[in-house]
């Protein structure tokens, strides 16, 4: 797996926060990312604990 660049990084994680922003709307999308939480790149899942961004 490649390294992925901060600006990556950031783009996911301001994604990720947009969708759960909006639960209802965007119900299938949390499904997927919730399905996919194993193959998510280890900078963002530390980004998203420090956040107490649970999925």
């Amino acid at each position: 797996m490649g390294k992925f660049s901060s600006e990556e990084i950031e783009s996911q994680y301001n994604l990720i926060k947009m969708i759960l922003a909006e639960p209802e709307k965007y119900r299938d999308a949390i499904n997927a990312i919730k399905k996919d939480i194993a193959y998510m790149p280890i900078e963002l899942k530390v980004k998203l604990e420090e956040e107490n961004i649970n999925l």
